[in-house]
């Protein structure tokens, strides 16, 4: 059974991560938390004294540099599934990326992977004669705006400089807008709508929970542990299931 180490722990996603891993053909080592709430939860990466074969992270982008240091001392491939690095994070996974495998994506669902692929088509055969919206919605306690999910989708069919979030004023053309919303509890909903004259196309996305986004976590981790090192993401991952 491969062994996994968890960032967040006593998160909600971290909690999901803990009761899935079974299924999943996993167990939970420990995790690394700000409170130590059970013998194998650690507030720091130093005192981490638990075997792992893969770490997960679902928590906030404060927690990288531990999770660099977890991940260089037992050589063990990480998946990311925090969004909101700033550039110097992002310099930094990629260098951890040259010695472990990583696996980066803001959304660790295989529907927004198919989603992404699915709104490549449409822009590819509609080209830049529609208008292109992406409106996303999560719970009130959601702290990055827009989703990294939403950018993800968005850097899919745009490029980042020709996206506008949160829009005020005329639409200027050529640009694409992400509008957010944040409210209860919504887990994640994503629709991205092309607006032409006389048509409207649509494709959207609706998690009705987050043990969606540990099924994801599972396939990513497994899929470390038989590549190389370097950075990866969803297109991989979906690659290397359709070529099974």
């Amino acid at each position: 059974m491969i062994t996994a180490f968890i960032i967040g722990i006593n998160g909600k996603m971290g909690k999901i991560l803990c009761d899935a891993a079974p299924v999943y053909g996993f167990n939970v080592s420990g995790g690394l938390d700000v409170a130590k709430t059970s013998e194998n939860v650690f507030t720091s990466a130093t005192d981490v004294n638990v075997p792992y074969d893969v770490i997960i992270d679902f928590s906030r982008p404060a927690s990288l540099d531990a999770v660099i240091a977890l991940a260089k001392r037992g050589n063990a491939p990480v998946v990311l599934a925090t969004t909101g690095y700033t550039d110097e994070q992002t310099q930094k996974i990629a260098e951890l990326a040259k010695t472990v495998p990583v696996f980066k994506s803001a959304n660790m669902s295989l529907g927004i992977a198919a989603v992404t692929a699915a709104i490549k088509t449409v822009k590819a055969i509609l080209g830049d004669s529609f208008d292109v919206e992406i409106l996303e919605k999560h719970h009130n306690q959601k702290v990055d705006v827009p989703s990294g999910t939403a950018l993800l989708l968005a850097d899919a069919i745009c490029p980042r400089e020709n996206q506008v979030v949160n829009r005020s004023g005329k639409r200027v053309a050529g640009e694409l807008g992400i509008t957010s919303i944040r409210g209860g509890t919504v887990v994640g909903e994503h629709e991205i709508g092309f607006y032409g004259d006389d048509e409207i196309i649509t494709v959207s996305h609706s998690a009705r929970s987050r043990k969606l986004f540990a099924a994801g976590a599972y396939k990513a981790a497994e899929f470390l542990l038989s590549s190389p090192p370097a950075i990866y993401n969803m297109d991989d991952l979906i690659e290397k299931l359709n070529n099974n």
